[in-house]
């Protein structure tokens, strides 16, 4: 597998930074739309639970291509 260069890790990152909005927006719609009940209460909370893991879980792919640029420039002796 060849490495990625600075600008695709760049892209990656703003593809899930874009898709965790994305995921965001989605679950707050889907909430707004729920009826004032104790079931839409509860899938309020199941949505909310599922969008927070969702969230966390891409926000730690970031943290890793973060650390990947990092190591890789720190390699290459160069700004990635």
């Amino acid at each position: 597998m060849k490495t990625p260069t600075s600008n695709e890790i760049r892209t990656a990152v703003q593809v899930l930074q874009a898709l965790s909005e994305r995921i965001h927006i989605n679950a707050t719609d889907q909430v707004m739309h729920l009826s004032e009940s104790s079931f839409g209460e509860h899938q309020a909370a199941r949505i909310e639970s599922q969008n927070l893991e969702r969230s966390g879980r891409i926000n730690d792919v970031i943290g890793q291509l973060n650390d990947w640029k990092e190591t890789l420039r720190e390699s290459r002796g160069i700004r990635v």
